[in-house]
Order: structure tokens, then C-alpha cells, then sequence
């Protein structure tokens, strides 16, 4: 493996998994690089991420599939419940991780600690801080942050999710770029009597979700999703807000779900977002960039968040290598490879599995679950095994 002749810096912004993940590339092929993660400290919890298809070939090129592997959730089935919490119908997670080439879900809070544990001692972290300005020229960009004294660097990334500062400050507001998917979706630490171990329990009603994953490795979480035509009005860093919107929502659900709503106050990590994408006809400005979310959000019920962010990083550093440090070149390649698969995921949401709209779209789910026809409508049957490039990093 060859390095870059000149050690050149780079800002990141983002801690989660496509920011630390480029970072453990970009240092790899030379560069210096500094994280900035506006949360105080690494975030846990939430949501699971799906590493499957071509990301398990970036994992296993970082040396890290079977710690991935080692600390997945241990989910052996996804059961579908009605309200009285009789079973409808299964799916066996362990055959289709196996159908998937030995695919692992993980938490997102998990796989973030495993990238910042294998980077920690070579990329320098910055918590409890973020981006408030850049102003970049033909050489590099001049950064000031929130906190911290102003910084110089020859790059910056945004690896900063779908409410992207980088995104806003060097692209324009971000209602430009998002399309809004007419659902909310929500996450929490909550448990329910009527949830088997390790299984995820699905329950519906129309326009409704509530999913309960109760790992045997790890704390009990829900998820919760619901149908609304047009935006809600909130701030994204409003959590008692936002768990309004939530117990609004559910009001008068059945099964389990007002002991759920009542445990919602006890999660300091609860989060609730739009379901919503993220598109734009470039991800790279000058000497700024983006990866991840900030630059294309499939959304949640894509399933493919942390596919992206984990093949894109590889891509990003990877093209950045291949052109020999050259921005310009390698900003352009990076989004010649990684569109088309973009462009996939975005088109190909589960929304119908997860939330049917009506009572007759639940059965008619129902009925895939209990043929085995859901994996092939769903075109969970058809990992994507094709060779990504091999940058030589």
C-alpha cells in the first residue's frame, strides 16, 4: 500500500459510523485527520444497522466482520402479532443473515464504539463540538466551530447525518435537498412482557407500527412508526417535544403499546425523526464534501443507512487514493461509483412491510409472512455479493 506524498489534514464532522469509518481509511492512505462530534460524548443505543450485501466486504477489508459479528443483536426471528399478541406469522433472521452471506445486524451506538475503538489512537476526536462556519479557497478551508478557536484544514466532510450543518453552511437549507416520505419514525428503550427474547414482535394497525426487538445481548428496544400526510412543526433537538408527537400518535393503540408510551420519559437517548430522503445533484463543493446521511438519506425504512455510510466511506477514501490526493478527481469519482447504488436503495423502501396503510394492506401482509413469500416481494432473497473495487488501501 502506497501513502500520499503529503500528509494533508482533513475535518470530519460526524461521529457516528460514516464519519469514523472514513476516517480509519483516510488515515490508513496518509491523511490527518480530525473528527468533531457535536455530542458531548459517543452516542449509544439506537436503532439496529445492517451490515449485508457489499458492506460486509468493507468490514472484512477493515479486519473487523467478526468483532461485528461477536457483538450483533442475536435475534433468531421477526414475529408478527395481532392485538391480543397471537402469532401471524415468522421470519427466521438467522437463515436470511446466512442467505446474506453471513450478514450481521448491529446497533448503530455499537458498530460507532467498534469504529471509534479502531481509531481512537490514530484520528484525533473533538466532542461536545460543531461546524458554525467555513470559508474555503484554492488551497484549503478555514473552519470555525461553536466552541473551539478557529482551525484550518485541506478538506472537510460532512459525515453529520440528515440534519447536516456542513450540508446547510457549504450547500444551502436543507429544504432544497429533502423529501419528505409522509411517516415519523421513532426509537426507545422500552420493554414489553409480550415480546418474546430474542425475536423482534411486529404489530400493527393501519398506519401504525410498533416493533419491540428484544435482544438476549442487549437492552430491550421498540420501534415506532406512523403515517402523517404533512411535515410536523418541531425542533430536532426538542426531545419532550418530540415524545408528544409520539404519545399524540399512539394514542388509543392496542397491544402493548400504552405501557410503551409510558416508559418513553426514562430514555435519554430516545430519538424521533421524518422519514425522509435526502437528494442532491452533487455531494461536493470545492474542498467539501459529503458522506453518509448528510449527503443521502434512503431513509429508515430503506434498510440501507449503514450500508451506505460504510460503502461510501470506503469509496470516498478509496477514489481520494486513487487520485493521488487530486479533490477534484477524486470528489467526481467517488460520486460516479457510489450514485447507482444510492439511487437503489433510495427506490426500494419496506414502508409497505412495516406500516400498511389499511387493515386490508396488513392482511395482505400477513398472508406474505405466513406463504414465505414476503423475502422474494421484498427482494430480501437477493443479496448483492458483487466485488467493490479493491483501491489497494
Amino acid at each position: 500500500m502506497r501513502c500520499l506524498m503529503t500528509k494533508k489534514t482533513v475535518l470530519i464532522a460526524g461521529a457516528s459510523i460514516a464519519g469514523p469509518a472514513l476516517a480509519f481509511w483516510l488515515d490508513r492512505i496518509g491523511y490527518a485527520v480530525t473528527i468533531v462530534e457535536l455530542s458531548p460524548t459517543l452516542r449509544l443505543g439506537g436503532q439496529g444497522v445492517d451490515v449485508r450485501d457489499q458492506s460486509i466486504q468493507v468490514v472484512e477489508r477493515m479486519g473487523l466482520m467478526d468483532v461485528v459479528r461477536e457483538r450483533r443483536v442475536d435475534d433468531i426471528a421477526a414475529n408478527f402479532v395481532d392485538a391480543k399478541n397471537r402469532l401471524i406469522g415468522s421470519l427466521d433472521l438467522q437463515a436470511l443473515q446466512k442467505e446474506g452471506g453471513g450478514a450481521a445486524e448491529i446497533r448503530r451506538g455499537e458498530l460507532s464504539s467498534i469504529l471509534y475503538e479502531n481509531t481512537r489512537d490514530s484520528v484525533e476526536y473533538v466532542f461536545g463540538d460543531a461546524i458554525s462556519g467555513l470559508s474555503q479557497d484554492a488551497s484549503g478551508v478555514d473552519v470555525t466551530f461553536e466552541q473551539g478557536a478557529p482551525r484550518r484544514f485541506n478538506l472537510v466532510i460532512g459525515a453529520d447525518g440528515f440534519h447536516s450543518g456542513v450540508r446547510r453552511i457549504a450547500f444551502g437549507p436543507s429544504d432544497q435537498f429533502v423529501r419528505f416520505k409522509k411517516h415519523y419514525f421513532a426509537v426507545t428503550m422500552a420493554s414489553t412482557p409480550f415480546a418474546q427474547k430474542r425475536a423482534s414482535t411486529l404489530f400493527n394497525e393501519p398506519g401504525k407500527s410498533v416493533m419491540v426487538q428484544a435482544a438476549g445481548n442487549g437492552p430491550s428496544m421498540v420501534y415506532l412508526a406512523f403515517r402523517q400526510e404533512e411535515p410536523l412543526e418541531y425542533h430536532y433537538r426538542d426531545i419532550e417535544h418530540q415524545r408528544q408527537i409520539l404519545r399524540n400518535a399512539f394514542e388509543g393503540v392496542g397491544w402493548d403499546t400504552p405501557n410503551i408510551l409510558k416508559q418513553i420519559d426514562d430514555d435519554p437517548h430516545f430519538y424521533l425523526d421524518a422519514q425522509a430522503q435526502v437528494v442532491m445533484p452533487s455531494w461536493s463543493n470545492g474542498r467539501i464534501a459529503l458522506v453518509g446521511d448528510a449527503a443521502h438519506c434512503a431513509s429508515p425504512f430503506s434498510g440501507a443507512g449503514g450500508l451506505l455510510g460504510l460503502i461510501g466511506a470506503y469509496r470516498l477514501a478509496g477514489e481520494l487514493f486513487a487520485a493521488n490526493g487530486n479533490h477534484v478527481e477524486g470528489f467526481k469519482n467517488y460520486d460516479l461509483a457510489h450514485r447507482p447504488l444510492v439511487l437503489e436503495k433510495q427506490g426500494h423502501l419496506f414502508t409497505g412491510m412495516f406500516v400498511p396503510r389499511t387493515w386490508l394492506g396488513t392482511k395482505v401482509r400477513n398472508g406474505l409472512v405466513r406463504s414465505g413469500l414476503l423475502k422474494r416481494v421484498f427482494g430480501l432473497d437477493k443479496p448483492n455479493t458483487t466485488p467493490l473495487t479493491d483501491y489497494g488501501m
